[in-house]
């Protein structure tokens, strides 16, 4: 090819001229797509690397604990029922305002169980929709305190009311009706109407303080997680700044 300027033959490919620099108005030539950098292979004794690298992820810590919330789901679920059926052989055995009585425990009783299932199920999800993050293990914290404190102040709330109509029908106490864990119940020495109010308040209050006291730990684990990413963060910036300086004092 000649240059349209100069007349010079010049390379068909020549972009520019080399004799005038005159533009031959030919279209540089693509460059060749760079090879992707190979990864180098694992030896065979790094074999336990993966897990490892899911753990810095916090891949499997979450998913641990999503199947150990599902799994207490159910099994609050099957222990619910069982002492379910307790409660429901104990009433048929009283007189017939206890058995009406340990009839509407029955079933606050049961939809306690139904939204502790929920709770369970409902936290799982919020493990598992967590994002990536340095820290794994401490938001997960935060999620737990709050389902211990959710699930707590629903039974309480439940075994209050369902106590409380439980006093004013049959004149017992309802500590009977769940053997293992009715200790966790407010105490009922009579079977009067302030009784059962003061079952009820009781077991309300109880309620309020472990739902507000976990809550409270929760609240306290992220202001950590939010304190250390802060001071990351600020000492990332320091970092920068102090090269920046150096830079400019050695310019």
């Amino acid at each position: 090819m000649f240059c349209e300027n100069c007349g010079k033959n010049i390379s068909d490919t020549a972009t520019v001229c080399v004799h005038c620099g005159q533009s031959t108005g030919v279209s540089p030539a693509p460059a060749p797509p760079s090879a992707a950098p190979k990864q180098a292979p694992v030896p065979p004794l790094f074999f336990f690397r993966p897990v490892l690298e899911a753990l810095d992820r916090g891949n499997v810590i979450r998913t641990a604990v999503v199947f150990a919330l599902w799994a207490f789901g159910v099994l609050t679920v099957l222990g619910g029922l069982y002492f379910l059926i307790e409660i429901l052989k104990y009433s048929f055995q009283l007189p017939t305002q206890g058995t009406i009585g340990g009839l509407l425990f029955a079933i606050i009783f049961a939809a306690a169980i139904a939204a502790l299932f929920q709770i369970f199920f409902y936290r799982a999800e919020s493990v598992r929709n967590l994002d990536q993050s340095p820290f794994t293990v401490i938001p997960i914290f935060s999620i737990l305190f709050r389902t211990f404190g959710e699930t707590n102040a629903t039974f309480g709330v439940a075994a209050g009311v369902g106590g409380c109509l439980f006093i004013w029908l049959s004149g017992m106490s309802p500590v009977r009706f769940l053997p293992g864990i009715g200790e966790m119940l407010p105490a009922a020495s009579g079977g009067t109407f302030l009784d059962g109010v003061s079952f009820l308040l009781m077991a309300v209050l109880l309620s309020f303080v472990f739902l507000v006291g976990f809550y409270f730990l929760a609240e306290a684990v992220v202001v950590v997680v939010d304190i250390a990413r802060n001071v990351r963060l600020l000492v990332q910036q320091g970092g920068v700044s102090g090269q920046k300086g150096a830079k400019n004092l050695a310019g």
